[in-house]
């Protein structure tokens, strides 16, 4: 079984209520010494939305009160 490294999530911004499609969530260890930036899996860091620390942390922002947004539902992606 392969580990994934990050995840497509769809979410919903607390302070105006839009939902948003595709936003991607690393769950690499971002390194800014890369050039260009990106994560420890290779996926560019300006196609990143958020660093989490795998999808039980990533699950924590489906509860609003985390961050400002709130995570509606995700896929996970795999290398």
């Amino acid at each position: 079984m392969t580990q994934p490294i990050g995840a497509y999530a769809n979410i919903r911004w607390l302070d105006t209520g839009e939902e948003v499609d595709g936003y991607y969530f690393s769950f690499g260890e971002y390194d800014d010494d890369n050039e260009p930036d990106h994560d420890s899996f290779g996926v560019r860091d300006d196609r990143i939305f958020f660093y989490c620390d795998g999808e039980q942390a990533l699950k924590s922002y489906m509860t609003e009160g985390m961050e400002d947004f709130v995570v509606l539902s995700y896929e996970l992606e795999y290398k």
